[in-house]
């Protein structure tokens, strides 16, 4: 994934995934998160049938090249054709995402935005503090795989 997530987060008109990813890269990722490996005219069929969409076979391959080349799928030859895998579930892909924003945030401002953030959530949902806080006092886990 891009070192540009944080500049990108800041879409205010977008949410979620949607902040990282064009709407038509997100559509053609959710395709492929729900139903993988797959191909270029698998996604195209469903992307007619299940959001409607009328595009041309070679939109949806530039699409399924460019996010290749970004980082999100990985091609494999096929006979004629590619099938393509996402390289990365999409909690897995949310939470690149997240990590990415929240380091920038903390490396840019420090404390400054660990107080925003308590402060955003505290107006959001003040039950949320009283879980934070129980998480903050949980132990560390052990990370067996790096022992």
């Amino acid at each position: 994934m891009s070192d540009d997530l944080y500049r990108k987060a800041r879409n205010t008109s977008a949410k979620g995934m949607e902040k990282f990813l064009g709407e038509l890269e997100l559509a053609v990722m959710n395709v492929v998160w729900d139903r993988q490996p797959v191909t270029v005219s698998d996604v195209l069929v469903i992307l007619h049938q299940e959001e409607k969409r009328q595009l041309a076979y070679t939109t949806v391959m530039t699409i399924m090249s460019r996010l290749t080349e970004k980082g999100w799928l990985v091609a494999e030859k096929q006979g004629r054709a590619f099938s393509y895998r996402a390289v990365h579930s999409r909690q897995e892909a949310e939470a690149a995402a997240v990590t990415s924003v929240v380091r920038a945030l903390l490396e840019d401002f420090g404390d400054v935005a660990i107080t925003q953030f308590v402060k955003e959530l505290d107006d959001i949902d003040p039950n949320q503090l009283t879980r934070l806080a129980k998480l903050a006092d949980e132990p560390e886990e052990v990370d067996d795989r790096n022992q």
